[in-house]
Formats: structure tokens, sequence, C-alpha cells
């Protein structure tokens, strides 16, 4: 279980990294903004998870997990920079981050004997916020803000992962490995068919 969760960061960290430089490249910013947006992209919600809950933030203690955000930024800015990279692959490199890092963080709350409903809150900010800094930093309305189904799939995921987590009749990596997709699949679902959240009207606004 331990390895599983492991990877499962370091894919966060790689595919959150990529979206990070493809949003530089489509803002034209030069290899040091394409490093900073891959970095705060693979770090921002772990980071801000582990600072509300006022543990080590877990970069500044295992700090590979920076310098592999900042080499898959370097690699990254020199490959797109030869091959045309569609603006829809931003969001599929996103989906998988969001994906990996709702459910992982989630997980890890729980370990940390946290409630069911801070490991989800903490979940979801896990897998959103490093999204969220890299579209403010980037100039865009973050994902987060928009329609788009986003935050309610990390939320799904979340729950999902609490709720078969609670039955106890379920490996761990089968549990782990559900959330994922159902997030995964749930944002990807939205992507392919331009599904969005309803939204509040006010009178009789259109």
């Amino acid at each position: 279980m331990e390895q599983l969760l492991h990877w499962c960061d370091l894919t966060g960290i790689v595919v959150f990294a990529f979206s990070g430089v493809l949003a530089a490249g489509h803002k034209q910013m030069d290899l040091f903004g394409a490093v900073v947006l891959a970095c705060v992209t693979a770090t921002g919600g772990g980071t801000t998870r582990d600072m509300i809950l006022n543990i080590p933030v877990f970069w500044l203690e295992d700090s590979y997990y920076l310098w592999i955000a900042a080499g898959t930024g370097v690699i990254s800015f020199y490959l797109i920079r030869y091959l045309q990279v569609p603006m829809r692959l931003l969001k599929v490199a996103d989906a998988m981050g969001l994906a990996v890092f709702a459910v992982i963080g989630t997980q890890k709350v729980l370990a940390l004997g946290h409630s069911p409903a801070i490991a989800i809150v903490m979940g979801v900010m896990t897998g959103t916020f490093g999204g969220l800094i890299r579209d403010v930093l980037a100039g865009d309305i973050p994902l987060l803000l928009r329609r788009e189904i986003y935050a309610t799939a990390a939320l799904s995921g979340a729950a999902v992962l609490v709720l078969l987590d609670a039955t106890g009749q379920l490996p761990g990596k089968v549990v782990v490995s559900t959330a994922i997709l159902v997030t995964l699949g749930i944002r990807l679902a939205a992507l392919r068919w331009n599904l969005s959240a309803p939204i509040a009207r006010f009178g009789n606004h259109p």
C-alpha cells in the first residue's frame, strides 16, 4: 500500500508539473516562468494541506519531490517547443493530477486520524489548489471557479475513498485505485461531453 501511494504521489507530481509547463507555453513564458508554474502546480495543493494541518510540508521533508517537479518542468519546456501541444492536453494532464492528488490527499489525512469530513475537504484542496495557483499566476480564471465539473470530481473521488475505506471489505490498493478512477472518469466525461455544474440564477436573468 505504501509503495502504491508513493508511486501515485510521483505520478501526480509529474503530470501536474507538465500541466504547469503547458499553461506557461500557452502564455509564452520563458524557462524560469515554466519551471515556477511546474513547481507550484505540483506542490501547491499538498503545501496548503500540510500548512493547514500544521504538519511538516511534504517537499521540505523529501526535497526530491521538488526536484522531480523542476526536472519535469525543464524537460517539458524543451519538449513543447518542438511539438504542437493542444490546449485540451492541458486539461487532460490536469485531470490526471486532480484525480491522483485528491484521492492521495484524502488517504493521507485519514491516516493521520482526522475525521472523514476533514479528510474529504483536505483531499479536495490537495487536488485543486495547485491548479488554482497555476491559473492565477498564468492570468487565467481558475478551473476551480468555472462552471466546469472540477471540484465536484475531486469531491466524488474523495467521498468514494472514505466510503470504501469505512466498509473495510476491500484491500487498500483497490480502494485507492477505484477512487482515482472515479475522479478521473467524472472529470474526463465532463471534458468529453462538455458537462457543467448548474449555476444560480437571480431574477429574470437568462
